[in-house]
């Protein structure tokens, strides 16, 4: 596991912990941004349409954060 190799992680709390995933994902995302296949940006449009005239489909984000803290 890549963690292992950063003992430093270790000593994050978990609210610091969700804060280095978004940003690495965020961060990840940027840098394949324009590699990203015509099929997937068609697949996430899809997503954003269908949440756009659904939105009690999705939950907030405070609600996800709490969500992923309980499991952690």
């Amino acid at each position: 596991m890549i963690a292992e190799k950063f003992p430093e992680l270790q000593k994050l709390d978990n609210q610091q912990k969700l804060i280095l995933a978004r940003e690495l994902c965020d961060q990840a995302v940027s840098d394949t941004e324009d590699s990203l296949p015509d099929e997937v940006i068609g697949i996430i449009e899809e997503r954003i349409t269908h949440f756009m005239e659904n939105p009690e489909t999705g939950i907030s984000w405070d609600d996800l954060k709490k969500k992923a803290l309980e499991d952690a």
